[in-house]
């Protein structure tokens, strides 16, 4: 697993690095149209790709056709991962505030102990199954098969191991470091969000790359050259 430093120094190991930041912080922006997200999401995994084949520089915004299909494929995992804390979390909390609407004493005590439940319970299993995601996006960007996301035998090594676990700590760590500058930074009006889109996606590219070190170590293998180019279509 590459150690944080180096993660966090990745984005620039290319000459043209600033050009690809621009590009990535541009579709970010954009990200409320969902197509512009895509794109992110297919950098990320062309990110995850690459570093296990042992490229030690970013990839650039190219092969767009590829890079929205990825993406597409990344969103779709992530939303099937994250379905139950989302069911949970609309039954409990949403349960709450009907209670709340029966503006009763025991309604309005009902509600309150739900909201608390339901809030933290969601929190949980948002934490859980988030870093399974996350694993399933990785193992994804690896086997070049969207089934693999979901095989079980696959994933089950990946997230009981000790380093996985650590690099995604470690990309926690990179997004809770980039929201605070991105806090600071929203004090500035309207320029403060823009550039919050630029250093958020550069705390993605970061994390992708800690992911891919972290799943490489888990699988017990040095990243390897001779793979497939991560910018071919797959399946």
């Amino acid at each position: 697993m590459p150690q944080l430093r180096e993660a966090v120094t990745y984005p620039t190991e290319d000459d043209e690095w600033i050009q690809t930041i621009l590009i990535g912080g541009v579709l970010s922006i954009l990200g409320f149209l969902l197509i512009p997200l895509l794109f992110v999401y297919g950098y990320v995994v062309r990110v995850i790709g690459r570093s296990l084949e042992g490229d030690p520089k970013p990839p650039a915004f190219n092969d767009w056709e590829v890079l929205g299909v990825d993406g597409a494929k990344a969103f779709l995992v992530g939303v099937v991962y994250m379905l139950i804390p989302a069911i949970v979390g609309a039954l409990t909390i949403g349960g709450s505030i009907l209670a709340f609407a029966t503006e009763t004493r025991g309604g309005a005590a009902t509600g309150v102990a739900g909201l608390i439940v339901g809030t933290l319970l969601t929190a949980v299993l948002s934490l859980v199954f988030g870093y399974a995601a996350v694993a399933a996006i990785v193992t994804y960007a690896d086997a070049r098969q969207l089934g693999a996301a979901f095989d079980l035998g696959m994933l089950k090594p990946i997230v009981l191991s000790v380093d996985y676990a650590t690099a995604w700590a470690l990309s926690i760590a990179v997004f809770l470091g980039a929201s605070i500058l991105v806090g600071v930074l929203n004090g500035i009006p309207i320029l403060g969000a823009v550039i919050g889109a630029f250093v958020f996606f550069y705390a993605q590219v970061v994390a992708a790359r800690l992911w891919a070190g972290g799943y490489a170590d888990a699988r017990g293998r040095a990243p390897e050259a001779d793979q497939p180019d991560v910018g071919e279509s797959v399946a």
